[in-house]
């Protein structure tokens, strides 16, 4: 399978780094290709309309721009951001999960998602150690689940015209790319699930980013790290940090409490 990921040319740290990722997980019949994000500056220059921001613009259109590159085959594809990061069993079971659903009608199988609803958070933890114990990973419908986020997906290659459909109307860009696809997939536009646990998750560029921003929104760090936290391979060292900091800037406050009371319901005694 192809893997197009999209780098702007000023980051070439990201870029160094997401294809030594690859290299490292690399699967026979899997290769990594550069697609050079478009700017701001482009989106400026060629006068994109919409309301969105212009870098909210380039974005919408570096991901439709990869689409629309593919040759129309019906062959399946990935698109990833440069902040992704693959695990060693990451491309095994997407051509499993693929295999062992391949009459299935979806439009796009996400590999990691940013939930935006406690309630979902809780639901997928409590299924995450039962499905690790199975050695489990399974596709999760994402029509009635409130996600952001398009760090890494497949796009199923029988999809792509209707896909590049949906995008099309989408321009005057007055929608972020991610809620976009959101409210497509939540009004049954289009179908799409989320590999569950996730089996791709947030780089080290991304926990960076949060653990030197001082101001970062402390809900978009929680989010963040629940992603890392459910990732297939995750271990405690790569979110104990912001967890740390999400701990220190709650203490003392009554929604520090309250989210121990709503986790010691799900605990067994």
């Amino acid at each position: 399978m192809d893997c197009h990921y999209i780098n702007l040319d000023s980051a070439g740290e990201r870029r160094a780094s997401l294809e030594a990722n690859f290299a490292r997980c690399k699967r026979q019949g899997w290769e990594l290709q550069r697609f050079t994000a478009l700017d701001e500056a482009i989106a400026e220059k060629n006068q994109v309309p919409g309301k969105r921001s212009w870098r909210e613009k380039a974005c919408f259109l570096s991901h439709k721009s990869v689409i629309e590159r593919q040759p129309d085959e019906g062959r399946s594809f990935m698109v990833v951001e440069d902040d992704a990061q693959f695990g060693l069993s990451s491309f095994e079971i997407i051509e499993g999960i693929l295999a062992e659903n391949h009459d299935a009608q979806w439009d796009l199988l996400f590999t990691d998602i940013s939930v935006q609803q406690i309630q979902t958070m809780m639901m997928l933890a409590g299924n995450r150690k039962r499905l690790m114990e199975k050695r489990m990973v399974i596709p999760v419908d994402l029509a009635t689940i409130f996600f952001v986020g398009t760090t890494a997906y497949v796009v199923n290659g029988a999809s792509r015209r209707k896909l590049l459909t949906y995008l099309t109307d989408g321009i005057p860009v007055d929608t972020e790319y991610d809620i976009y696809l959101y409210k497509g997939i939540a009004s049954g536009a289009l179908k799409a699930a989320v590999l569950f646990p996730f089996v791709t998750t947030l780089s080290e560029h991304s926990t960076k980013t949060q653990i030197q921003l001082p101001n970062t929104r402390t809900a978009n760090m929680a989010r963040d790290t629940f992603r890392r936290m459910m990732w297939l391979e995750s271990s405690a060292a790569s979110y104990s940090a912001d967890l740390a900091m999400i701990e220190n800037r709650l203490q003392g406050t009554l929604y520090h409490d309250v989210a121990m009371l709503a986790g010691a319901q799900y605990l067994e005694d």
